[in-house]
């Protein structure tokens, strides 16, 4: 990809250790996700975000070697610097010669005293290729955030078809792969016939599975980050506004399988898991995040809902979700926003 002439590379945000760049060859906007020891993040915050060429040689002075990948839009990478600088990345080059003298790679996981080589790991990198326009937008710089409360009413007459939109685009394909068992095959913990269980592409520090056997994965030290994901393989159910009492049994196979599941591979037992879902989730189709209760990530109040809470609230009313007035943290960049909140007051002058 970063051979490609007709590629341009835009960089969207900075932070604290992190670099977003906007990947875009004419034909597919991809995003690229850098998480930088901070020699590189000083030297790429002084680049102009539209020097295009800038951020290319930046890239084009790494090694990318592929070690895990969802079998669809997301792949990782660990990078390395090339040898030599040969007029393509002094900046990788520089950096790679101050990390030598420092006798310790950023990401390599030794202590203080270990020794550095050039091909030594310097850093992790995530692409999502294709991206969608939400991802893209997750990425740009913020304008910040609103509460939203989201009325049944406001569901069906502005977000409903704009779900619709996004499932009949079939930017879900990758995920009907998984699901039918035609990609991600490794990472598949539990095959049902309404669910399966993955192993979540987040949870990047967990044993390759392709080449360590599951016997080695129990009480493994990268339990720690367990992330694994249950997705249903019923096509109507795209988020909770759509759960009915008539699905508890479902959810309830989830629970009781998926942790023992978890238990059985990884020594982690239920007490120790979070088992929630997303409003609005990040793609819509119904599926259900298991975390261990030290991993954080996902796990916000405004947005996180407690699948031992639906079950109970499916109990109370089986239209619960449908009739619910639903509130969460939005994005001014996002187009759900528009939608919802500039779209609305447009219509009300």
């Amino acid at each position: 990809m970063l051979n490609n002439k007709n590629l341009s590379v835009t960089k969207l945000t900075v932070s604290d250790q992190h670099v977003n760049f906007l990947l875009d060859d004419g034909d597919v906007k991809s995003v690229l996700k850098l998480n930088l020891e901070p020699i590189h993040k000083n030297r790429l915050a002084d680049v102009d975000e539209n020097d295009s060429q800038a951020h290319l040689q930046f890239l084009r002075g790494y090694n990318w070697n592929l070690y895990s990948e969802s079998g669809a839009e997301y792949s990782f990478y660990k990078l390395s610097a090339k040898d030599s600088p040969n007029g393509i990345s002094n900046a990788a080059f520089s950096a790679t010669q101050i990390l030598k003298k420092r006798k310790c790679s950023y990401i390599s996981g030794k202590d203080a005293n270990c020794s550095s080589t050039s091909s030594e790991l310097l850093f992790n990198a995530e692409l999502i290729s294709p991206a969608s326009d939400r991802q893209i937008a997750r990425v740009m710089p913020g304008l910040g955030f609103v509460m939203i409360e989201e009325t049944s009413e406001m569901y069906n007459t502005i977000l409903k078809p704009h779900i619709d939109k996004i499932i009949s685009s079939g930017s879900l394909g990758w995920l009907k792969n998984v699901v039918e068992g035609k990609k991600e095959l490794e990472r598949l913990l539990v095959n049902r016939e309404e669910w399966i269980l993955n192993i979540d592409t987040k949870w990047r520090s967990h044993p390759d599975p392709k080449t360590v056997p599951r016997k080695d994965w129990l009480n493994h030290q990268a339990t720690r980050d367990l992330y694994c994901l249950g997705i249903v393989k019923i096509d109507n159910i795209y988020t909770l506004r759509d759960l009915r009492a008539d699905h508890i049994p479902l959810l309830k196979e989830m629970i009781d399988i998926g942790s023992r599941t978890i238990e059985e591979v990884y020594g982690v037992k239920k007490d120790q898991l979070r088992m929630f879902v997303h409003y609005h989730p990040q793609f819509y189709h119904f599926h259900i995040h298991f975390t261990r209760l030290e991993n954080e990530i996902g796990a916000v109040v405004e947005r996180g809902h407690l699948l031992a809470d639906i079950i109970q609230n499916l109990q109370l009313s089986s239209t619960y979700y449908y009739d619910k007035t639903m509130t969460y943290k939005l994005s001014r960049k996002d187009k759900m926003y528009k939608k919802l909140v500039v779209g609305h007051e447009e219509d009300a002058k």
